[in-house]
């Protein structure tokens, strides 16, 4: 390796020097940023850490409220699915909106490390190597053994350069985590957006069930009614069989525990007896014992006795002492034989004594434990007992059944094939189809009664309104006879008065008009006594005519009380029909609901009668499309739920919209006035298609006479007959 020359090692130890000058005020800052922005980041990840817990949690809670409401589909469970699924989308978009905001600031920290790391590598490749110049300064300090001041230099740069390609790596290693979070971040929102759409699918599925089943509840509540009245009766039944079992138990206990106590005494007394045997054997055996030991010692001492005398004696009397110590060996066997004996009968008797503490204890724990039993047996009767008391008596038990059996044939149509518990007996049978078929004949027979009766009320409607509109036409024909009297009075009165008349004949015109007032006023007097208080004195000729008139005055007076009386007895009597006419309308009203009714009962008798009567056969020639239709329409909910809509869609419209749909109602409403705008539409272009053929080749549109365009300004008028001119 070439030495380098002292110049070039300070020329680039002043560059070295003059980087680190201008660099350290950069480098700082960016290191300083990177650590913080190393903690935020760190602070980010929990923060996604636990919002993506909470998003875990949601997910968990959408899967077991999904689960509950596949299970069951309840207005509740719907709600807190809904819920879930609020929750489940507000958590997805808060951990979308975290996960954007933490790979933002990641990118940013990765941008501004890579600016500062391509700054500080544009700066560093500007620079001379630095090893060569370290090798030939380590060399140079060898040679000139001044290794303190270059190795400290070259340490602290090696140093540097260590830690930022520490840092580099870490850099790198922390973006290729970034990249993986930016795939992780996308995977999660492609799932999310499954995740949200198969919910939807889940939840409109749910929904459409809920729907159903909610539809199917109201059909379930009555059966269920129905089946919780027969389990309680089962409950009842099932209680008494459990009460008789425990009175049956008990009173085996109690004779168990009288034959527990009974035996026990008599093994007691047997063993005291025994026992008493026992220690009157040990007495007695004890008494032998002592008796045998009083023995032994005056044998003991005899023979001491014996021993001392002398042998003279002692030859004499050779065969007693033999005798004796035979006698003392038989005695001293028979000794430890009753000893030996008693021993065991004192290990009999303390073996005995713990057989018997130990039953007695048995007993004790046996008596303790049936003691318990008694008392629960007790408790539990007791229980038993009140239960007993609040169930129902078996008489409206029995009723109830038979109650309940009978609405399930008639409510519910049961079948006593598929449900044996209803069944009755054959009787209750009999006497329910025997029943029913009354039941259904009286129906069918109100049913045509009804029928009959309302085709007579209506007939009889037709001939009230027939009659009212004669006795109408009668009383306008009256009207208009009784003004045409009127005015031939008028017109006699008038012709009867002579042109000149007298002051002495004035009189008679006033009486004139006094009469027709009273004639047109029904509460006028009679003119005769004012006749004759006003001209007492009369000539003969006016007498006669004042006579006259009296007479004809009188005549139609008379005539028009007549007619006015008839009138009033006319009105009273349309009255009377108007009356009749409403009461029977709400009356027929009543009967059709009536019939809608017994319709209804008719047709579940008739499919009961289908179903358990196989030999009754219901009349099918009885007109009943009618009733049928209305009842159809009355318990139809889609029908009423249409109806109503429209009338809310209607009330809704504007009043020009209104005013269109009522009469494009009423112009498509009938066959008739359908035909009528069709023929009326074709005959209409028909007209305008004819008149416009007819004027685009006549004949007379082919004439040179333009003078129709003289009002026309002079340059229109010429631009039309050069175009006239060119079509020709």
């Amino acid at each position: 390796m070439r030495t380098v020359p002292l110049q070039e090692i300070s020329e680039a130890a002043e560059k070295w020097k003059e980087w680190n000058l201008s660099q350290k005020s950069q480098i700082e800052p960016t290191l300083q940023a990177s650590v913080e922005a190393r903690e935020q980041s760190l602070a980010a990840r929990k923060n996604l850490a636990d919002v993506t817990k909470q998003f875990k949690k949601s997910i968990k809670t959408l899967s077991q409220t999904g689960s509950s409401l596949t299970e069951e589909a309840t207005p509740e469970n719907v709600a807190t699915a809904i819920q879930a699924v609020d929750s489940v989308t507000s958590d997805a978009k808060r951990i979308v909106n975290s996960y954007k905001e933490e790979i933002d600031n990641l990118t940013r920290r990765c941008k501004s490390i890579e600016s500062a790391y391509t700054s500080l590598a544009q700066t560093l490749q500007e620079l001379p190597d630095p090893a060569i110049i370290l090798l030939s300064c380590a060399e140079e300090v060898q040679t000139r053994k001044a290794p303190q001041s270059s190795s400290g230099l070259s340490t602290q740069e090696r140093d540097e350069l260590m830690e930022l390609r520490r840092e580099v790596a870490e850099y790198e290693v922390e973006f290729r985590s970034l990249k993986n979070q930016d795939i992780t971040i996308r995977k999660l929102e492609a799932k999310i957006v499954e995740l949200q759409a198969v919910a939807e699918e889940q939840l409109q599925e749910q929904l459409a069930k809920a729907r159903e089943e909610l539809i199917d509840t109201e059909g379930r509540r009555a059966a269920e009614a129905l089946e919780r009245e027969a389990s309680m009766a089962r409950k009842v039944q099932k209680l008494e069989l459990e009460l008789k079992a425990e009175r049956a138990g008990r009173e085996a206990t109690q004779a168990h525990l009288l034959d527990a106590d009974e035996g026990v005494s008599q093994r007691e007394a047997a063993w005291e007896a025994q026992k008493q045997i026992f220690t009157d054997d040990l007495e007695r055996l004890r008494e032998v014992v002592q008796i045998t030991t009083q023995e032994k010692d005056e044998l003991q001492l005899k023979v001491a006795a014996l021993q001392g005398k002398s042998g003279d004696a002692h030859f004499s009397g050779g065969n007693q002492v033999e005798e004796l110590i035979l006698e003392r060996d038989a005695y001293e066997a028979e000794v430890a034989e009753l000893a030996q004996t008693a021993n065991l009968l004192r290990e009999e008797l303390r073996k005995k004594d713990d057989e018997l503490t130990e039953e007695r204890r048995i007993s004790r724990t046996k008596m303790d434990s049936y003691e318990r039993e008694k008392r629960q047996m007790q408790l539990k009767l007791d229980s038993l007992q009140q239960d007993l008391a609040t169930a129902p008596s078996p008489q409206l038990v029995e009723t109830m059944r038979r109650e309940l059996r009978i609405l399930k044939r008639l409510e519910y149509n049961a079948d006593t094939d598929q449900n044996p518990e209803i069944a009755g007996n054959q009787d209750d049978v009999t006497d329910l189809e025997s029943v029913l078929v009354s039941k259904l004949k009286k129906a069918e027979s109100e049913l045509v009664t009804e029928r009959v009766s309302r085709d007579e009320l209506e007939k009889e409607c037709t001939k009230l309104q027939a009659q009212l509109k004669e006795m109408e036409n009668t009383k306008k024909e009256q009207e208009k006879l009784l003004a045409s009297l009127e005015a031939d009075l008028a017109r006699a009165i008038a012709a009867r008065t002579p042109p000149q008349a007298s002051p002495a004949l004035l009189v008679p015109q006033t009486e004139n008009s006094d009469i027709l007032q009273s004639v047109l006023e029904a509460s006028a007097e009679r003119p005769s006594s004012k006749v004759v208080a006003k001209e007492p004195v009369v000539s003969k000729k006016s007498t006669e005519q004042s006579e006259d008139d009296h007479s004809v005055a009188t005549i139609v007076m008379a005539q028009r009380d007549r007619l006015r009386a008839r009138c009033e007895a006319l009105e009273a009597e349309r009255d009377s029909f108007k009356r009749e006419l409403q009461a029977q309308v709400s009356a027929s009203d009543s009967l059709k609901a009536d019939n809608t009714k017994l319709y209804e009962k008719v047709r579940y008798l008739q499919n009961f009668s289908s179903k358990n009567n196989r030999g009754f056969k219901p009349d099918h020639d009885m007109d009943l499309e009618a009733l049928e239709q209305r009842y159809e329409a009355s318990v139809d909910p889609f029908r009423q739920f249409s109806r109503a809509e429209r009338q809310r869609k209607l009330n809704e419209m504007p009043p020009m919209e209104r005013t269109v749909f009522v009469v494009a109602k009423t112009v498509l409403a009938t066959r008739e006035m359908r035909t009528a705008l069709f023929f009326y539409v074709l005959v209409l272009h028909f007209l305008v298609f004819a008149t416009t053929y007819h004027w685009s080749h006549s004949d007379q549109c082919n004439a040179v006479d333009l003078d129709h365009l003289a009002h026309l300004p002079p340059n229109a008028a010429d631009h039309f007959r050069a175009d006239y001119k060119d079509s020709n």
